[in-house]
């Protein structure tokens, strides 16, 4: 099934494949920067007109986002902003927690001194969009702190799966009910994890871990499903 979806998604990258990676592109930059939002309908000659090609290219990429489930197509109707479901929700947290959890160890096996610096780096970063009261930001830059132990375990893929993860995680839902506070409590929650991977806890880093990921969902599906 998924060798099948694939040859269909790269068949339609290969039509004006050029300004449907283009397209593709932006539209997903749209749903980062919250320029489109879980729901809303997305209409092709206003897409179009924002992208400056053609329909073609822009209906090629949202063909693509809804494949990757990133849409809803329903016929005669057109395409829509995916929302996430408790059942997705549920099992993308669990697929996250397996990632970051099975990347611990060996991340701080092969923990260097630059390696650290860019954890700081990262950290840094997520702290100063707090302070700068970031929204929609702060969730692309929860994600690099989080990538960046994971990238540390040096498995490729194991990274580029927790971001597909993570995106189809955040880019699925609406950030207008969710409560103030938390931001500052991940921070130091950051600083908690980044301190036992530098003691090389790995027993530690894994609990601080869990306890993030499961806070952080508990966080977002109170808000989300009440």
């Amino acid at each position: 099934m998924a060798d099948k979806k694939n040859e269909k998604v790269q068949a339609i990258l290969n039509t004006d494949k050029n300004l449907t990676q283009m397209a593709y592109r932006r539209i997903k930059e749209m749903m980062l920067n919250y320029d489109l939002i879980p729901g809303q309908r997305l209409i092709f000659i206003d897409l179009a007109k924002r992208l400056g090609v053609s329909r073609t290219p822009v209906n090629n990429a949202l063909s693509i986002l809804a494949y990757e489930g990133f849409l809803d197509f329903v016929p005669n109707q057109g395409y829509s902003v995916h929302q996430i479901t408790l059942e997705e929700g549920e099992a993308l947290y669990e697929v996250r927690e397996l990632i970051e959890l099975g990347s611990i160890e060996k991340a701080i096996r092969k923990l260097t001194s630059e390696k650290l610096d860019l954890l700081k780096s990262q950290k840094s970063q997520y702290e100063n969009a707090v302070f700068e009261n970031v929204s929609r930001g702060r969730f692309i830059l929860d994600q690099e702190f989080h990538a960046c132990y994971v990238h540390m375990a040096e498995n490729p893929y194991l990274t580029d799966y927790f971001r597909e993860v993570y995106q189809r995680i955040f880019l699925r839902h609406r950030i207008e009910g969710l409560r103030a506070g938390r931001a500052r409590k991940v921070v130091l929650e950051h600083d908690e994890i980044f301190d036992a991977i530098r003691l090389r806890d790995v027993k530690k880093t894994k609990q601080l871990v869990k306890q993030h990921i499961r806070a952080g969902k508990e966080y977002i599906f109170s808000s989300i499903f009440g």
